[in-house]
């Protein structure tokens, strides 16, 4: 979300209940920063080599006549005083389609749906493509996630390795863009225990030592809460924080990712399946503002 609250999202839509998500939580997101959707439902390019058995000839207007009647239902989905249009496009796969448009059309972000297992978030092969190449940040949409709420906290999830803090300057921009009162919270998810109470103890203190500077330079325009999330498992560490009907979770990407583009880390992937709040996925700075902050955060 480059500057901000994203003001021109692409929503990932194709007919389905995660495409709904998808829609509701963009409309949340519009509501909240006054963006404009782009509905986009991304058709598959015909391939000279793909074959069809049995022959049953070209289907290709039936296909296109059900995606513009599914981008029609998108419509009537969209709440009234939220700016939206709809596009058919076609490319290789839906991925690279949704990333391509968003590109195009100068989208801040991707929104889809990524609740299409049996737990709230499961990423299917669109979204886990989107998750590993999408140039833009990509919020993922919880199964049946209602979009009935405000959105009223960001909470950003707050690594202790250099360039963590990256995430956090395109959190306090959210905010400070943000046509409402957002909330903003850092948190570190502390994960498992040292057999010894004392080492324990010195590291939570260090992980809120971390956090409390990290508050301290995101704070400078409005309080910023902190928290450490311990558990035993990540999932005991999730479900130690006191998660808001209206929050929403930044995160970002893994230091593999390359310069401006996604990576979904490990940690992240797993925590992905115990938080009940949509999550935005923050791309990687570019490489030589990301070495500039890195020697910057090292020497302080």
């Amino acid at each position: 979300m480059n500057g901000g609250l994203p003001a021109r999202c692409v929503v990932g839509y194709n007919g389905d209940r995660p495409s709904r998500d998808a829609l509701r939580l963009a409309a949340a997101m519009a509501r909240t920063s006054g963006a404009e959707l782009e509905i986009v439902l991304v058709l598959r390019a015909d391939s000279p080599h793909q074959q069809v058995y049995p022959p049953v000839g070209d289907i290709g207007p039936v296909v296109r006549q059900q995606a513009r009647t599914w981008l029609e239902d998108a419509e009537r989905l969209v709440p009234e005083g939220v700016v939206a249009r709809t596009h058919l496009r076609e490319d290789d796969s839906a991925a690279a389609g949704l990333a391509r448009t968003a590109g195009e059309l100068g989208a801040q972000l991707i929104v889809v749906g990524a609740g299409t297992g049996a737990g709230r978030f499961s990423a299917g092969p669109v979204v886990d493509a989107l998750l590993h190449s999408s140039p833009v940040p990509v919020a993922l949409a919880p199964r049946r996630y209602p979009g009935d709420v405000p959105l009223t906290r960001l909470s950003v999830a707050v690594g202790t390795r250099p360039g963590a803090h990256q995430v956090i300057r395109e959190a306090v921009r959210a905010v400070e863009h943000s046509e409402l009162e957002l909330e903003l919270e850092l948190i570190s998810f502390l994960e498992g225990g040292a057999a010894d109470p004392g080492t324990a103890e010195q590291v939570r203190r260090r992980v809120e030592e971390h956090l409390g500077a990290a508050a301290d330079e995101a704070g400078r325009t409005r309080p910023v809460t902190v928290r450490v999330a311990s558990g035993r498992t990540l999932k005991k560490a999730a479900q130690d924080v006191d998660w808001a009907p209206g929050g929403l979770l930044l995160i970002g990407s893994s230091r593999l990712a390359q310069g401006r583009q996604i990576f979904l880390g490990t940690t992240a992937a797993r925590l992905l399946k115990h938080i009940p709040v949509p999550m935005v996925v923050v791309p990687r700075p570019a490489p030589d503002a990301d070495q500039a902050q890195t020697e910057k955060e090292a020497a302080s």
